[in-house]
């Protein structure tokens, strides 16, 4: 049954493999389904990274600031 998923080729250690091997037989899912859950994890914890940055940024800059009370009212 075809897909509209993309693949990926991916290389890894062997220490790699174990680990969510081990994780495949404990969840009942296959090796790539873990690897797929775990990279779409990461792919948010860069996201969540890059917007702490970009908020951080904003706070450090001296610069008028509304409060939200006062944006709600």
């Amino acid at each position: 049954m075809p897909t509209a998923k993309k693949r990926i080729n991916l290389t890894v250690d062997d220490d790699i493999f174990e680990s969510l091997n081990k994780i495949a037989k404990k969840e009942k899912a296959s090796v790539a389904s873990i690897s797929n859950f775990l990279l779409e994890r990461a792919l948010e914890l860069q996201e969540d990274l890059y917007f702490s940055k970009v908020g951080e940024d904003r706070v450090s800059k001296k610069q008028k600031r509304i409060s939200h009370k006062d944006i709600w009212d």
